[in-house]
């Protein structure tokens, strides 16, 4: 039998056995509409409300993501666009309550894709704008490109500093162990070393920054060499 036939497969098997999965967006609130309106009635500002009470009593260095849908009735077009209506009507209902015109880092629409409900008929549930905290997993090219500033700094990002550290020793191990000498493993070792820098260093410290943007940007470029988040 051809080793060299088995080796990929292996790599393969070794890959889908990694379990630790990317973080996921941390849902803040959704607020409904009416058909073809991006109106907000009683109901909706009643949920307005909710979010931005929750958004303010939440200090995170994540920034707000906004993003509108609509069902599947209509042009693909037009849906798009009674999107990016409703996005931007809850926007603005939440800077009128209070949340810093700063903290939100994304207005858009995703119109009649990700339906909750697969149906070609009106559907209040797909009708909505959902409000998430973003999470920085992205694939990235440059570290300085990585969206944190010194006002990021302090105890949530540190934790986020420490669970992806402990992500890349874990995989990293799994490599080592499996004699796994990839691009993979190459990754995994250049996040261990920037998140341990990261982490290791106090919250005061020149370069926390630096790093903190070195490891985010590592452990995304590992996350993409497992295939769990698209290249960029």
């Amino acid at each position: 039998m051809n080793m060299k036939y088995l080796i990929p497969a292996f790599f393969i098997a070794c890959l889908a056995s990694l379990s630790v999965a990317p973080a996921q967006a941390q849902e803040i609130g959704t607020v409904n509409f009416d058909f073809d309106s991006a109106e907000l009635d009683a109901e909706a500002m009643s949920k307005i409300v909710q979010i931005a009470e929750k958004l303010k009593s939440i200090d995170s260095y994540k920034p707000t993501v906004v993003v509108g849908y609509t069902d599947a009735v209509g042009s693909s077009g037009y849906n798009l666009g009674l999107g990016q209506r409703r996005a931007n009507a809850v926007a603005a209902a939440l800077a009128a309550q209070g949340v810093p015109v700063d903290r939100v880092g994304l207005v858009e629409s995703r119109g009649e894709n990700d339906l909750l409900v697969t149906v070609s008929t009106p559907e209040r549930r797909n009708r909505r704008v959902n409000v998430t905290l973003e999470q920085m997993m992205a694939a990235c090219n440059n570290y300085r490109t990585v969206a944190l500033t010194q006002r990021s700094i302090g105890a949530e990002l540190q934790n986020d500093l420490k669970t992806r550290l402990t992500n890349a020793r874990t995989q990293f191990k799994q490599f080592q162990s499996d004699g796994l000498n990839t691009a993979a493993f190459e990754v995994a070792g250049a996040a261990r070393e920037t998140c341990e820098i990261a982490v290791a260093y106090d919250m005061g410290a020149y370069r926390k920054l630096e790093y903190a943007q070195r490891c985010f940007c590592n452990a995304a470029r590992l996350d993409v060499a497992l295939g769990k988040i698209p290249p960029g």
